[in-house]
């Protein structure tokens, strides 16, 4: 105890809060509650008044420790600010409300937010921007009818995510500011209200698929607002679940606009079921036994990543080097989606083999040559360890890498690849996808898929893989096949809906 820097001056400032009508929107239960993100603003509020040198836009040790209820009938709440200065600078703020027992004569008070605005800025884990641009993994998408009100039951003014992806550790959600005039006057300090209430949306939602529970916020370890969000704008929100600690998910988060700026960084977000385990997700968002992973993938390489297209974010290419930024501006915008997505997931790779590197400016990570069509995946300090393999197509951008050669390749299940199996099939190749019990289309898009693959690791013609490579069998998730008269080899599968990937390493 004696470590504890000493208050030096305290004051207790009375709030009287304004009860506007779209916080009747913010239900728990049932019952209308002060979102913790208005008591931030309230508490900043209250400590600008008392103190108007404070930086407001750095918190630390953020409490949210009992539900502020907010009764129907009511057009205000009553409460109080007390605020403790330590002589170390920092100042700590406390949203009480106090209610008179008719039976005692002593007040009850309860506290329902409590934050520390230091003196010194509060260290938040650096995240590079390439790792904020999409998710990593098949991801799970909910559109904002889903999530509200099946999975966060809030009204209108708080339906504020227009669609959310989750995926392993992570989840982005795009997030749309209303414009609401709000009880929290000091809001163009912190900035929209309803944004970080939105962020908190992606999290809870993340929550409910792996986690099984209904989780909201119940503390915080630091926040930064680096610039106030806008009422009218669009943001994206990346979420990263870091660790479950007794029955507590703890997550980071972030906030960004269109143009890639941080607007505001959290760290340490706690979140837990305050139902007492009466509220439970609904069975459709859980994880099943028929959701489909790429973990044989994974398992058959040094490296492996995998991004959907549709998770890459407005600002993905300001992530690009000198040299892919080059071969970017002279595509289409069908194409760019894709390359984008391509140059996330080789720059994963790096990032991996380097020892989960997150610090390293994505700009200083090309993963184009610059007189080869090839993919490269250097380590983060430059170095050229690894083979590496790229492969997209409509959903994803998958990218392998290897100490030898490696291949790989992902392909939408169609018709299409009948079409032209006399190209790139032999009788005995067309026999096999005819007589499997795949049936002859997933039989011939493993195929074709396969001298793909052998293609980027051998570095010749498709033409070339077409006539040097034999299928000798076909599986759900291995085949096997022969280049000239050498051993056969394995190819690896796994197949996502409609779509199947194959991986062919160290030949």
């Amino acid at each position: 105890m004696e470590d504890l820097p000493r208050v030096i001056e305290s004051a207790r400032l009375p709030l009287d809060i304004p009860i506007r009508l779209y916080l009747n929107d913010h239900c728990v239960d049932g019952h209308a509650v002060l979102p913790a993100v208005e008591a931030m603003a309230m508490l900043a509020q209250a400590v600008k008044r008392f103190r108007p040198g404070t930086d407001v836009t750095a918190m630390t040790a953020l409490q949210f420790e009992k539900f502020l209820y907010l009764a129907p009938e009511a057009d205000r709440v009553a409460a109080f600010c007390d605020i403790s200065v330590y002589e170390n600078g920092d100042v700590k703020a406390v949203l009480t409300t106090r209610t008179q027992s008719k039976k005692a004569a002593l007040a009850r008070v309860k506290a329902h937010a409590a934050l520390i605005f230091p003196q010194q800025e509060p260290p938040i884990p650096n995240l590079a921007l390439d790792l904020a641009a999409s998710l990593e993994g098949v991801c799970f998408s909910v559109q904002a009818e889903k999530i509200y009100p099946d999975l966060i039951p809030f009204g209108p003014s708080y339906r504020n995510v227009a669609i959310l992806h989750v995926a392993g550790q992570s989840a982005i959600a795009e997030i749309r500011a209303p414009v609401v005039a709000t009880s929290a006057e000091s809001s163009h300090q912190l900035g929209s209200p309803f944004v970080l209430d939105a962020a908190m949306h992606a999290a809870c939602v993340w929550g409910q698929r792996f986690a099984g529970v209904v989780a909201f916020p119940v503390a915080m370890d630091r926040c930064r607002v680096y610039a106030p969000t806008r009422a009218g704008e669009t943001y994206f929100a990346h979420v990263i679940h870091v660790r479950t600690d007794s029955g507590l998910l703890i997550f980071d988060l972030r906030i960004y606009d269109r143009d890639g700026c941080l607007y505001v960084a959290c760290s340490g977000v706690r979140m837990k079921d305050v139902s007492g385990g009466k509220n439970s997700p609904p069975r459709w968002i859980g994880i099943s036994e028929a959701d489909q992973t790429t973990d044989r993938m994974a398992a058959g390489c040094d490296a492996f990543a995998v991004i959907e297209s549709k998770t890459v974010a407005p600002f993905a290419d300001k992530v690009l080097s000198a040299d892919e930024r080059k071969r970017f501006e002279n595509m289409g915008d069908r194409r760019r989606k894709s390359y984008l997505a391509a140059r996330l997931a080789c720059k994963r790779l790096s990032r991996i083999l380097s020892g989960n590197d997150t610090q390293t400016d994505p700009r200083a990570i090309t993963t184009v040559y610059a007189d080869r069509p090839r993919p490269c995946c250097p380590l983060t300090d430059g170095r050229s360890a690894y083979l590496c393999s790229v492969s997209h197509d409509d959903r994803f951008a998958v990218a392998v890498a290897s100490t030898g050669r490696v291949g790989v390749d992902v392909e939408k299940i169609s018709e299409r690849v009948l079409k032209s199996r006399s190209l790139y099939m032999s009788g005995q190749e067309q026999a096999l996808a005819r007589e499997s019990r795949l049936g002859e289309i997933e039989a011939a898009v493993r195929i074709w898929s396969i001298k793909e693959a052998v293609t980027k690791a051998l570095d010749i013609s498709l033409t070339d893989a077409w006539n040097r490579v034999q299928v000798r069998s076909v599986g759900s998730s291995e085949s096997r096949f022969q280049i000239d008269d050498q051993d056969p080899c394995s190819a690896v599968h796994d197949a996502v809906g409609q779509h199947v990937f194959t991986l062919v390493c160290r030949l």
